[in-house]
């Protein structure tokens, strides 16, 4: 079956060419952007206390240059080191940002282009393909980046009747009791509504099956995009403000019955499209296609880790990436299991055998 983590997701294109709007920026106030970020840095530790305190900062600044050596996630970054002062006070760095601001805001001429595509995986009502953009065709295409998404959540639904949901991790120390301190919430709702399990009728508690359903609608893309910017719906209200009733819903209907062949079916078809387009546009890592360290050399593309594959035409990037739906991917089980040294040998006597399932 497919899950939710690590899921690659379409990390959207900025409203303009980001590098072509802050040069713009850098020229028209005479700040560099990563000037500006040393600046903040004034800003959010405050007023110089010690007179050791450092005077400059120097970042690593890529050069949009690649070294021979590539890593297994992508190709390695030439880097240059730039070195900026500390602003004296407070209130110096504040007018540097506030300069950079006014120049940012005088500079944007791109008010009907959208600020992310990341909706359009949702039930939205325009697709990815509707999005416009100012900048040239290489630009966007270089706009397109996966990342790795890693849900560190503590929730378990049973038998869509009792919610567990708290700190604690499944390991040792969390369950064994003399490592990390934990809590814990179990709810077992005594409002029941009628569905099924199996195919079989069966009765579920209101608040972990509606939960774990609006999670599956989530996972599958089948919830519409909040946007906050417009009105608050029911789910954003805090208790005892109740949620609206979403059980009669189409969509909800197709994830009511957790272990029927038609859920798991759309769970695993849809899974296993999203990892297709994520393996042709991005080649993420993990994947079942490497099952060794060898196969690194012909699998991994030569670009920056996580941008698009070199010769992808870009109406081809907008149509398959505007078929993502939901965040599922499938796990790659098969990742480097013909590598035996990486789980095999005297290294790793007495160690969990599932250890290598999380490295």
């Amino acid at each position: 079956m497919g899950y939710v983590e690590p899921a690659p997701s379409p990390r959207p294109p900025h409203r303009q060419s980001i590098e072509s709007y802050i040069r713009k920026i850098e020229e028209q106030s005479g700040i560099a952007y990563h000037q500006l970020n040393v600046v903040l840095s004034r800003l959010w530790v405050g007023e110089r206390m010690n007179p050791d305190d450092p005077k400059e900062v120097s970042v690593s600044i890529p050069t949009g240059q690649s070294l021979a050596e590539q890593s297994t996630s992508g190709a390695k970054p030439v880097l240059k080191s730039e070195t900026y002062p500390l602003p004296e006070s407070v209130a110096e760095a504040q007018e540097v940002v506030d300069r950079w601001e006014r120049v940012a805001r005088s500079v944007r001429s791109d008010e009907d282009v959208a600020d992310n595509v990341v909706q359009h995986m949702l039930h939205d009502r325009t697709s990815l393909l509707d999005e416009k953009w100012l900048g040239t065709e290489d630009e966007e295409r270089n706009a397109y980046v996966s990342e790795l998404l890693y849900i560190h959540s503590k929730l378990m639904i049973v038998d869509d009747r009792r919610v567990i949901m708290g700190s604690a991790n499944l390991n040792d120390r969390s369950q064994k009791g003399d490592g990390d301190s934990e809590i814990a919430l179990v709810v077992q709702d005594g409002d029941m509504i009628d569905s099924t399990m199996n195919g079989e009728p069966y009765q579920v508690g209101r608040f972990a099956a509606t939960l774990r359903r609006k999670l599956y609608r989530e996972h599958l893309g089948l919830i519409p995009p909040q946007d906050c910017a417009g009105r608050p719906d029911s789910f954003m209200h805090a208790a005892p403000h109740p949620n609206e009733d979403e059980t009669e819903g189409a969509e909800d209907e197709a994830v009511a019955d957790p272990i029927s062949d038609a859920t798991i079916g759309l769970w695993e078809t849809t899974a296993r499209a999203n990892r297709e387009i994520f393996t042709e546009i991005f080649r993420p890592v993990p994947t079942n296609l490497i099952r060794s360290w060898n196969d690194y050399e012909n699998y991994v593309p030569k670009v920056m880790t996580g941008h698009v594959v070199p010769d992808v035409p870009l109406q081809r990037i907008k149509e398959r990436l505007s078929q993502v739906r939901g965040a599922l991917v499938e796990c790659p089980m098969d990742f480097l299991i013909d590598q035996k040294d990486f789980v095999e040998g005297p290294e790793w006597h007495g160690l969990n055998p599932t250890l290598p399932i999380y490295i």
